[in-house]
């Protein structure tokens, strides 16, 4: 097996401002896999605000032997060889472009080496990243073009309001908000929550900072919105702290580390009674397509990530 990587950077169609800050772009790094005169890809999103980059993703993938992977592999024997202090982008890019080219060299599908069936009613959004009036008319009319009927609102902890109200002054849309732990107080919480039901939003995710599982809590008791946490749960090791706070969990590959480990994370949800949305770090088509192997298991998709950066030049 031959392994080549493409560090890149992602420019977005439309700068994306959340409550982390704004940017423009996210580097990247493409993994592309090639045996037998098979290829694949796989794909790490490395946005500022998490600890890793493009140097520390190639380091960590440089350090991996794929030659001795035969035409034989399979990702068990694969996942059992990888070393444990792989960082999960670089682990998540590995690993789907491992399953993507053993379902390509077997003839078959990802989700059915996987062992994940059935239909795919999972609701689709489209993100709306925090902007003033004219940007979100650009960005709304752009996301209906995509086909999308639902969408979610980035929220900031000071334009939440007046984000949900341009909103609806455009459309009466469902909608979700992700406010990327920028509420502060109850009583802030308990505001915006009963606005946004009254409103027709459908779920809250990541409403505070992801320790400050009290706050959570408190509001949780006091809405009927689902709330979804994100940077509360980055893998499995998070569940059981965070049950009972929250009502579900965004699964992302490039925060648990790749397939296999995010079909973990949704059967111990399932144990926990716990909802699912499956999510991305605003990767192109590479990573988002292979995370729709999920989707059949989750009530919320939120891979919009190729329809928020522009093309890139690698295609599975």
């Amino acid at each position: 097996m031959k392994i080549t990587l493409h560090p890149y950077r992602l420019e977005f169609i439309f700068p994306f401002r959340i409550a982390h800050g704004v940017r423009t772009h996210t580097d990247a790094v493409f993994v592309e896999l090639e045996l037998d005169g098979v290829t694949a890809f796989g794909e790490a999103t490395l946005p500022p605000y998490l600890p890793y980059t493009q140097k520390s993703t190639l380091d960590c993938l440089r350090q991996i032997d794929v030659s001795y992977w035969d035409a034989g592999f399979t990702m068990g024997q694969v996942l059992v060889t990888l070393p444990t202090s792989i960082e999960p982008p670089a682990r998540a890019a590995l690993d789907m472009a491992l399953w993507t080219l053993e379902a390509r060299i077997k003839g078959t599908t990802v989700p059915a080496l996987l062992g994940i069936a059935g239909e795919d009613h999972s609701i689709r959004t489209y993100t709306i990243a925090v902007c003033d009036r004219e940007e979100m008319k650009d960005r709304l009319a752009f996301g209906k073009e995509k086909g999308f009927t639902t969408f979610k609102l980035k929220l900031n902890g000071k334009d939440d309001e007046r984000m949900v109200s341009d909103f609806r002054s455009m459309s009466d849309a469902p909608f979700a908000v992700d406010a990327n732990q920028a509420w502060t107080t109850i009583e802030q919480a308990d505001r915006l929550a009963g606005m946004l039901t009254a409103q027709g939003c459908i779920l809250i995710e990541q409403p505070f900072h992801k320790n400050d599982t009290e706050l959570t809590q408190k509001v949780r008791y006091s809405t009927s919105l689902p709330l979804i946490a994100d940077e509360a749960c980055q893998g499995i090791y998070d569940m059981d702290r965070i049950a009972g706070v929250f009502d579900g969990i965004n699964v992302k590959l490039q925060k648990c580390g790749g397939l296999w480990a995010a079909k973990e994370l949704a059967e111990k949800a399932k144990t926990l009674q716990m909802k699912l949305l499956i999510g991305c770090m605003s990767e192109s088509a590479i990573g988002c397509d292979a995370a729709e192997a999920l989707s059949p298991l989750c009530q919320w998709n939120d891979l919009d990530g190729r329809y928020l950066v522009k093309a890139v030049p690698f295609q599975n």
